[in-house]
């Protein structure tokens, strides 16, 4: 079963934060999903297998489903059932024109929904909730992981990306409230963003060109849409391996896997952890 079912929610920035200042998230899924073949969706389920494990005849609740790629990889690996959530009605859309392309037969729904209205959510819960690089650009990120904490089912799964937090956590804070309110510095912000991290990486690694040429083969992502989703950001929080794992754990849950939790100085931006953690009762 297809199709979207659009819940109304508030036109309010989420956590206070004011709507001229919150990136346009559909506007760069949209025109990325547009080029998606069969290798994105390849890529897509190699990193969700890896992070949820088996998806097979299992329940799959997306947050912050973007481009809805993740959805569709969710179906090709089994889940019986996926609902994908997004609080930006161009994602709503470019999720459902990627999942009709890539599961037009599959028990899937699509529709608006805030994590921080409770309103606009589920009733039921889900064996995995999943929301990468999602929950940090909420204006409220522990109240967006609690509130997606309860739509666990018992022994189910929580998988979530968050940024992790570094010293230039404050400076990249006020460059993406900048980038997402005024237009016209995105070219040459992106601009200059670019020309110095490929002159860094020339500097110490050499592989500038190939690293970039190769860039959609490690992540599943295009260079230049990853480098404007990251300027852009906002609202932006971060949170350390250590702070994110006491909160989630006081929800009844156990860290069952972690990968790329270690932060660094955050010259160039900072990437995200990744946790699934496993609801220990109800």
């Amino acid at each position: 079963m297809t199709g979207s079912d659009s819940s109304i929610c508030e036109q309010h920035g989420q956590g206070g934060a004011p709507m001229e200042a919150r990136y346009d998230f559909g506007r760069n899924w949209s025109e990325l999903a547009a080029r998606f073949e069969e290798e994105h969706l390849d890529h897509a389920c190699e990193d969700l297998r890896r992070l949820v494990g088996d998806l097979k005849g299992r329940t799959f609740l997306d947050i912050g489903c973007g481009s809805g790629l993740h959805s569709a990889a969710a179906l090709r690996l089994g889940a019986r059932k996926v609902l994908a959530l997004d609080y930006d009605v161009d994602c709503v859309e470019t999720a459902n024109a990627v999942l009709s392309q890539f599961a037009p037969d599959g028990n899937w729904r699509v529709r608006r929904g805030d994590v921080l209205d409770k309103d606009s959510l589920p009733s039921e819960t889900f064996d995995v909730v999943y929301s990468w690089g999602v929950l940090h650009h909420t204006g409220d990120m522990w109240a967006a992981i609690r509130n997606a904490a309860e739509f666990v089912a018992p022994g189910g799964r929580l998988a979530i990306a968050i940024y992790l937090k570094t010293p230039l956590c404050g400076f990249w804070t006020a460059e993406k409230r900048l980038y997402s309110s005024q237009r016209w510095l995105r070219p040459p912000v992106k601009a200059l963003f670019v020309s110095a991290y490929m002159l860094a990486r020339t500097l110490r690694h050499r592989d500038a060109f190939s690293f970039v040429r190769n860039y959609q083969e490690r992540r599943g992502m295009e260079f230049l849409a990853d480098v404007d989703d990251w300027l852009g950001g906002y609202p932006y929080q971060s949170a350390s391996a250590a702070e994110l794992e006491a909160v989630v754990e006081s929800l009844s849950f156990r860290t069952k896997d972690r990968f790329n939790v270690k932060a660094g100085v955050g010259l160039f931006g900072t990437g995200c952890g990744e946790w699934c953690f496993e609801r220990t009762h109800c």
